[in-house]
């Protein structure tokens, strides 16, 4: 089961933005007036006040609103006031205000218009964009197109940190929501590392912003170390902070709950996952936080299908899809890539809604006098067909947009296939992949006995194909025990366990591996035992520090090298047929799982008489 990871970034990202500025704005304007929201739409409509009183209000009204439809009506009342007053700074926060609300409407398209919106102004005037980058990029990664995610991230963060002055609340927000980007796609060391970041810079803010954003960096910090499987530190911090963050932000307090639901039932206590389910169930319904009632909803579904309640399992998984429905628009997301991918596409459309109100102006004038109405008349024909050229192109562009996307997806997948997840994209944001020194790795190396002879006598597709089973079910070996395969050498195949994830089992996860390859072949030689090309196998392991690194610039080739390797390959090829033999560095990693059985000093081949041994079969071990 995966882990549910659907915080609202963009909640905490307004929260912190919004506080420290109303921390600042309320002494100098309210003094001890009425604070409540009732009181503050009364003191605005009195407008006897100056108007950076009156915006302070207006913006306030907007925090404080608890029904989205109404803060959307106040953000209007804000555009208009800051029309008014021809005051750019004014009219972004009213964009970024709807963006907000339709962020929690779930609708990305109307949201990330009014971004861009704000972001436009903000660029015109000088403006730090920041806050819209990392705002952009949370609307990014709802929608799990990570590469552009990643962009707006780096542009926010790098906009923060190439200050004059740093604008340490917001940059505190880009590092974690950065760091939770990192955390959802289950690279751990760079969400971490942002964490971190985020942690310190919280040290520089005010002890107001500090108390408020330290229960979520603690609640992450207790989702990395769920990830990591050392769920006795994990489980305290993560129920603490999902108790304190539920008064401003209930979706991420059910998030967290959600997590500690899932690990419950992975450990397989259907108890303790129902309880925490029925929390997270609890808050999202005393606090409308709908959006992660869909999540709530499977893992009731997933716990009562475990117990054996198929009814209630049902009902659940109904109610899921309704909630995943309603959240889900596919056709507002395919939009949003249209406007941001393509400024062309952007440009025509704004094009088109002037030469609508064009239309508009020339109908009314049309009333007053017979000559303007013909005119008015030639011009909407003309703009009508403008228009219709115009949409056809519009339709075009989009069509090619999608093709685009088409082709990128394709590319990334080929690019996975080829690197780990966390080198292709490193790969993909830098241009390149730095070398990088694992002090623990084991490594196999299996090799075909006889193929050689046989392969001179046997028909090219015939031995493509032959080889091709054995290495494809190798490959879902690999998948099974979270390994990594390194290359294939003629029929020689090479895999890893520890990298690109150091971890403590890999020298167990290897040999399990070997065994079930042993398997493989057997099965297939079982087939037709009297088949001289069924071939058998010998395999050999090795554990050491490796260094792993991507080679080439156009055909990429995730490889590893060091002694470790050689030394690897040497106990391949003094290993036997149907046999595992691993060096004495493995053996002392794996002793008490499996038994083995000294082979005593081998001499190897440049390197001296080294000590081997055989693992006996699982079935004679245990």
């Amino acid at each position: 089961m995966k882990y549910v990871c659907v915080f609202t970034i963009r909640s905490l990202c307004k929260s912190v933005l919004l506080i420290f500025l109303f921390l600042l704005s309320v002494p100098h304007c309210f003094g001890q007036e009425d604070r409540s929201l009732d009181g503050m739409k009364k003191e605005y409509l009195k407008k006897d006040r100056t108007s950076k009183a009156q915006y302070e209000l207006l913006k306030s009204i907007i925090e404080e609103s608890p029904n989205i439809h109404e803060k959307l009506q106040w953000a209007d009342t804000l555009m208009k006031f800051a029309i008014v007053e021809k005051n750019p700074k004014y009219k972004i926060l009213a964009h970024m205000s709807k963006a907000w609300a339709y962020s929690d409407l779930g609708k990305h398209y109307l949201d990330i218009k009014e971004t861009l919106s704000a972001m436009e102004i903000s660029d015109s005037i000088g403006e730090n964009s920041g806050s819209i980058y990392n705002h952009l990029a949370g609307i990014y990664q709802k929608v799990s197109d990570t590469g552009e995610a990643i962009k707006y991230y780096h542009k926010s963060i790098s906009l923060y940190e190439k200050a004059d002055t740093i604008n340490y609340p917001q940059l505190v927000s880009s590092y974690y929501n950065y760091s939770d980007f990192f955390l959802k796609m289950n690279m751990l060391d760079s969400a971490y590392l942002y964490l971190e970041k985020a942690m310190e810079a919280t040290k520089k803010t005010s002890p107001e912003l500090s108390s408020f954003i330290t229960p979520f960096l603690e609640g992450n910090l207790g989702v990395y170390y769920l990830k990591q499987g050392q769920y006795s530190k994990a489980v305290p911090l993560i129920e603490k902070s999902a108790e304190e963050i539920i008064a401003t932000n209930p979706d991420g307090a059910v998030e967290y709950y959600n997590y500690l639901t899932n690990m419950a039932q992975e450990q397989g206590d259907m108890k303790q996952a129902l309880n925490y389910a029925n929390r997270a169930m609890e808050i999202a319904e005393a606090t409308n936080a709908t959006s992660k009632l869909a999540d709530t909803h499977l893992n009731l579904y997933e716990i009562e299908k475990t117990k054996g309640n198929a009814t209630k399992a049902l009902e659940h998984y109904i109610i899921h899809q309704e909630y995943k429905d309603s959240l889900l628009n596919l056709s507002s997301i395919q939009e949003m890539y249209n406007m941001n991918k393509n400024y062309e596409v952007a440009s025509v459309q704004k094009e088109v809604d002037l030469m609508e109100k064009e239309a508009e102006i020339q109908e009314l004038r049309a009333y007053r006098s017979k000559i303007i109405s013909f005119i008015a008349a030639g011009a909407v024909i003309l703009l009508l067909l403008l228009i219709f050229g115009l949409f056809n192109r519009f339709k075009y562009i989009r069509k090619t947009s999608r093709i685009i996307e088409q082709e990128k997806e394709r590319s990334d997948q080929l690019l996975r296939n080829i690197l780990p997840d966390e080198t292709a994209t490193e790969l993909k944001i830098n241009g390149k992949v730095k070398a990088k020194q694992f002090e623990s790795v084991s490594v196999l190396f299996a090799d075909f006995c006889g193929f050689t002879k046989f392969s001179a006598s046997m028909e090219p597709q015939a031995l493509v194909e032959r080889v091709d089973h054995y290495f494809s079910q190798f490959d879902k070996i690999m998948e099974t025990y979270q390994l990594e395969k390194i290359k294939t050498i003629g029929d020689a195949y090479m895999c890893a366990g520890g990298l690109p994830f150091a971890r403590q089992d890999h020298a167990e996860r290897l040999v399990k591996a070997a065994f079930d390859m042993l398997e493989v072949v057997k099965k297939v030689k079982n087939e037709d035992p009297n088949d001289p090309t069924r071939f058998d196998i010998r395999i050999g392991i090795n554990t050491g520090p490796v260094v792993a690194g991507v080679v080439g610039t156009k055909k990429f080739v995730y490889d590893i090298w060091g002694d470790t390797v050689n030394i690897a390959s040497r106990m391949e090829t003094n290993s036997e047929a149907g046999q595992i033999n691993v060096s004495e560095n493995t053996y002392q990693l794996i002793k008490d799982t499996f038994e083995c059985s000294y082979r005593g000093m081998v001499d190897v081949k440049h390197k001296g008489m080294m000590k081997m041994y055989f693992v006996n079969p699982i079935s004679e071990a245990f």
